[in-house]
């Protein structure tokens, strides 16, 4: 079993380094004119290339105002994000993760900036359910209250897979999981690794908890998402038992458990793997760097599918140029940025009709608009989502479960243990 590193002591170095290379110099006399933004997004994504295009506009429109953008990395703000927005640096604006465990914890500290009458009084459009991530009230819980986040981006996950591989081999595209399972095994029964996953990062939870969708409906979702009623740990011991059976039968590798989303990513990219049950934001890469035909379905026989609105941007109560960053999240709305989105193969919340020419970028902005045409009734948002630190346990604990180092029983109930430390007393 691997040791896991002290969270304070890496989060607090993080926060450090971060500042470091983020602040432009000591008391900058002209920091009114200089708009920070900070970002992880990586530059081949399509999220990268509609903010670069957000950026330029900014810059057109503002003239003699610097832009002064910062690439991170997710695991940089997972550690570190709070330290960042309680500094007396912080950008103007920024990337941040949404759900109760991080936006909503930094929203009840009093570190955003409430942007409800900023986007009443610039008739920001944000009607839409996928916007609903952006709202959090007293208590830090998402979906509800006054407005701290803006995102012009949707997600979901389902099931990339390599069409090549799919019809070399005689596979199906699965419609239920027990079909699912059978073309796993027909993978497999050849000696090839039907599913690429990075136990280390992500792919792990989403994985696990795609699996204990399978056993959930609208009623046990919101007992798990929103603490309305109890929680069917029953579904999760039988997702945790299943994913060690496709471990047992060859259909993920025990290597998986050292290995980031990225690598897991990369390794499908090159056509090692025939699936890789992971997110939208690989669309553009999946579209560009294939040398194989891509295709993607939803986790079979699931209605519910982990997913929301996109990640979000925010401006730090700190902020030393609000209005500038104001300016820059409504930027990000506009059809050209939005349309250049989904020509990348992302999925916007606000393209033009028609705008995606792409086979990829059809695809993935059809099928998010119907996980939202039941009011989000689809859309079963994120794992870690409920409690702060939920995500370092699911982490570890589907490591140990690829791993072998504990049972399905005591995957679950480690799960379960932090998620009742964590959840709301009120």
């Amino acid at each position: 079993m691997r040791k896991r590193p002290l969270r304070l002591l890496t989060a607090v170095a993080a926060a450090l380094a971060l500042l470091a290379t983020g602040c432009s110099g000591g008391g900058d006399p002209g920091a009114a004119q200089t708009l920070k933004v900070w970002w992880w997004e990586s530059d081949d994504s399509a999220l990268s290339a509609a903010w670069k295009q957000a950026i330029s506009i900014f810059e057109r429109e503002h003239p003699g105002v610097r832009v002064e953008q910062e690439l991170k990395t997710y695991e940089q703000m997972q550690q570190s994000g709070q330290l960042i927005l309680d500094s007396n640096d912080p950008p103007d604006v920024l990337e941040y993760l949404k759900g109760n465990a991080t936006a909503g914890v930094v929203a009840k500290a009093g570190l955003l900036t409430d942007l409800t009458e900023v986007a009443q009084t610039r008739g920001w459009k944000l009607d839409d359910t996928a916007q609903d991530v952006g709202l959090y009230d007293d208590n830090g819980l998402m979906g509800s209250g006054k407005r701290y986040g803006v995102t012009n981006y949707g997600e979901y996950v389902g099931v990339w897979y390599n069409q090549d591989l799919f019809a070399q081999h005689n596979v199906q595209v699965p419609t239920s999981l027990t079909e699912f399972e059978n073309a796993l095994a027909a993978f497999a029964d050849k000696g090839v690794t039907p599913l690429a996953l990075g136990s280390a990062d992500y792919p792990g939870p989403h994985l696990l908890y795609s699996l204990a969708l399978a056993h959930m409906d609208d009623s046990s979702l919101a007992a798990y998402q929103r603490f309305e009623g109890e929680v069917d740990w029953a579904a999760w011991e039988k997702a945790a038992t299943t994913m060690r059976q496709w471990v047992e039968r060859k259909y993920i590798s025990t290597d998986s458990t050292g290995i980031p989303a990225q690598d897991a990513g990369n390794a499908f990219i090159a056509g090692q793997y025939p699936m890789f049950v992971s997110g939208t934001w690989w669309a553009g890469q999946l579209a560009e760097q294939t040398t194989f035909k891509a295709g993607q379905f939803l986790f079979p026989g699931n209605r519910l599918h982990p997913g929301s609105g996109g990640n979000l941007w925010v401006v730090p109560a700190k902020a030393k140029n609000k209005d500038l960053a104001y300016d820059f999240i409504e930027i990000t709305q506009r059809p050209e940025v939005q349309n250049l989105l989904a020509q990348k193969g992302g999925v916007p919340v606000a393209a033009e009709p028609g705008s995606a020419s792409s086979e990829m970028g059809q695809l993935v902005g059809d099928r998010f608009s119907g996980l939202l045409s039941d009011g989000g009734g689809g859309l079963a948002w994120y794992p870690d989502w409920p409690v702060a630190g939920l995500n370092d346990v699911l982490l570890a604990n589907t490591t140990n479960l690829v791993g072998g180092d504990a049972t399905p029983q005591q995957v679950v109930e480690a799960i379960r243990a932090a998620y009742d430390a964590g959840k709301p007393t009120t």
